[in-house]
């Protein structure tokens, strides 16, 4: 098998698909791993493991195609992705950013008993059109998602006004859509809007 070349293989175990690569994952076939996580998660499976015990390292760029695919399906389906290193990766996997925003474990087995463990940060996305009810939308989509993810009614009430506020702001002074973006990571909310005006920020102080 060249360096162009990865063999995937699948199965499920406790409604979980595992997935594993053989061959060398690379930047020639990271795209070939990345479309076989989207199609699997598609299913919308409990969890998507990738057994990595098989698998040549040629770069570790490569190794963010866990985080592109994670992140690209937080919003849906909302699969967790783990990966298991196999004793050849443990010390690489160990260094690598991945781990801030997907779990790694040793093993399928550690994987498998740890899938419903919180990933180490969680990321939500909402567009939302540029008219009137911008703003009410944006409030429905922080308090649904800090729901779903648990999180205290003290919070959540800031958390709403500041992305009304952000939105509000982005139809007030654009004519772009508001994109909103939600990441919890170690018990901090991040909250922040962003549009396509090439205008530049300008800070006004409050009348």
């Amino acid at each position: 098998m060249t360096a162009d070349q990865l063999a995937l293989d699948a199965d499920v175990l406790s409604n979980c698909v595992v997935i594993r690569p053989g061959g060398v994952l690379d930047r020639s076939t990271y795209a070939r791993l990345r479309d076989c996580m989207l199609k699997h998660a598609v299913e919308v499976p409990r969890a998507l493991i990738v057994d990595l015990s098989d698998v040549t390292i040629g770069t570790t760029s490569a190794l963010s195609v866990f985080t592109t695919v994670s992140l690209r399906i937080s919003d849906w389906p909302a699969v967790p992705v783990l990966v298991a290193t196999g004793p050849a990766h443990a010390a690489t996997l160990r260094r690598a950013p991945i781990r801030r925003y997907l779990t790694v474990f040793a093993d399928v087995d550690e994987a498998l008993a740890n899938v419903d463990r919180p990933a180490p940060r969680k990321r939500a996305l909402a567009v939302l059109a540029h008219h009137p009810g911008g703003p009410h939308d944006a409030r429905l989509f922080v308090r649904r998602t800090c729901a779903e993810w648990g999180l205290p009614d003290v919070l959540t009430y800031d958390d709403v006004h500041v992305a009304s506020e952000l939105v509000q702001n982005t139809i007030q002074h654009t004519s772009s859509e508001a994109r909103l973006r939600l990441e919890l990571r170690h018990d901090h909310l991040t909250v922040a809007v962003g549009d396509d005006s090439p205008a530049p920020v300008v800070l006004a102080d409050p009348d």
